[in-house]
């Protein structure tokens, strides 16, 4: 089942969408869920999960293809929202210490710096998923800050083809980030 017609289904029945939906992408929303939210709480984990397709299914309207955004990369944004937001609340309702011993002037969004190291895990993820040379041309340009010249120089390769890989190598790495659950 292709995209239109997941999204068609989504609109004409959408109780047989949502189970055709969570058929196809079910597991990866609730891999992407735990790997934010943690292990500890199955309950915690199926309501996020049920809450990414409620929100699927209510926002299918605003979803557009036609941009190249595959809809299950548009449901795994969805996923990742989702499970920030359930952190938000949770630590929100958590408090560690009283007010008193916590008004030190110092202030951490805990869920932004959870959001910051999974954002940080998934692109290291699809870096290392570059093939070679492509990796180790995208590390040497935009983690060391090597000119292009350098590169080419010590992979004996033109500037050029270096160039070259940089641009395939940076769709290739945002359609990967995509599909893994940023949204850029």
């Amino acid at each position: 089942m292709n995209d239109n017609e997941l999204i068609l289904l989504l609109k004409s029945d959408p109780q047989e969408g949502l189970t055709k939906a969570i058929d196809l992408y079910g597991g990866t929303v609730k891999w992407i869920i735990q790997k934010i939210i943690g292990n500890h709480c199955q309950q915690d984990t199926e309501e996020c999960v049920s809450d990414t397709f409620v929100k699927l299914w209510q926002g299918i309207d605003r979803f557009q293809n036609d941009n190249g955004v595959l809809l299950k990369s548009y449901l795994y944004g969805i996923a990742r929202h989702t499970a920030i937001d359930f952190c938000r609340k949770r630590n929100a309702q958590e408090e560690l210490f009283p007010i008193e011993e916590n008004d030190l002037g110092i202030h951490v969004d805990v869920t932004e710096e959870l959001a910051k190291s999974e954002n940080i895990r998934i692109l290291q993820e699809a870096v290392d998923a570059l093939p070679e040379p492509d990796r180790k041309i995208f590390i040497r340009r935009y983690f060391l800050q090597e000119r292009i010249n350098a590169i080419a120089e010590s992979l004996s390769i033109s500037p050029k083809v270096v160039e070259n890989k940089l641009y395939r190598g940076k769709k290739v790495l945002k359609d990967s980030l995509i599909e893994r659950g940023i949204i850029l």
